[in-house]
């Protein structure tokens, strides 16, 4: 049996975007355990999906901060981190197209979104691992990410001199994501394990509007390799967000599927 996927949504409705998600994990083999903080009234759950409440992984106290006011990735990574620290298993991104399982061995599961950073949209590490440990000790207040250089520690320091203490909400997007776990794959010496572009991300984030259009081009990108598609929805256009552009890749998934939209 294929290992479980497990993901988190902060809402009330699921979109189309998740839905395939869900509907693709189960199409090829994956039994899938969507958290919520507000399990009773999540709508749009696909058939065979697994709801459970997500204070049994994180209270919701402890991340309020980050989705009570709109900063729902950062609350999620933070989520995704805790999640591996008690071995639940691989955490995945709810806008991730499934085309095959994930069927690694790796105790070490995650993969390059470009040639000089990994993403973690797919995700599996160790739970007793030093990566683990640094990861879960993040979400606290003027922690100087280990990354910088002189130049950028600098700057930490003189705005903690002038604004006062720094908190998560106030860096830079992808600090505790892609940054952060690129930095502690390498210095963990697992860097090596990490998945070719395209396994996981055979679509470049700057080329996302390729899944608005035909399906073809994105097509061309898949390999044998490939297990998934990330599907960057936080970078679509408003309208595909909504539902799938007609004779787009996006619309010609929902109907492989037979997803309604």
């Amino acid at each position: 049996m294929l290992d479980r996927l497990n993901s988190l949504w902060v809402g009330e409705q699921l979109g189309y975007v998740e839905r395939l998600t869900l509907v693709s994990a189960l199409s090829v083999g994956h039994p899938f355990r969507l958290y919520s903080y507000t399990p009773e009234k999540l709508r749009g759950v696909p058939n065979g999906v697994e709801v459970r409440d997500a204070n049994e992984v994180v209270p919701y106290p402890t991340l309020a901060r980050y989705f009570d006011v709109g900063l729902a990735a950062l609350g999620t990574d933070f989520f995704r981190y805790a999640m591996q620290a008690k071995g639940l298993g691989y955490w995945v991104d709810l806008d991730l197209y499934f085309i095959r399982p994930l069927d690694f061995d790796d105790e070490y599961v995650f993969g390059w979104e470009h040639e000089t950073s990994i993403d973690g949209a797919v995700l599996r590490l160790p739970a007793n691992s030093g990566m683990v440990r640094e990861l879960c000790l993040i979400p606290q207040v003027n922690w100087r990410p280990p990354f910088y250089g002189p130049r950028k520690t600098a700057v930490f320091y003189w705005r903690r001199l002038m604004e006062g203490d720094i908190r998560p909400e106030n860096y830079r997007w992808g600090t505790f994501g892609p940054m952060v776990l690129t930095h502690l794959a390498k210095k963990y010496c697992v860097s090596k394990q990490a998945k070719e572009r395209s396994v996981f991300y055979p679509v470049r984030h700057r080329h996302a509007k390729l899944l608005c259009g035909p399906p073809e081009p994105v097509e061309d990108q898949l390999t044998k390799e490939t297990r998934a598609v990330h599907l960057w929805h936080s970078v679509l256009n408003r309208e595909a967000r909504v539902s799938p552009p007609p004779g787009s890749y996006l619309e010609a998934a929902c109907r492989r599927l037979e997803l309604e939209v």
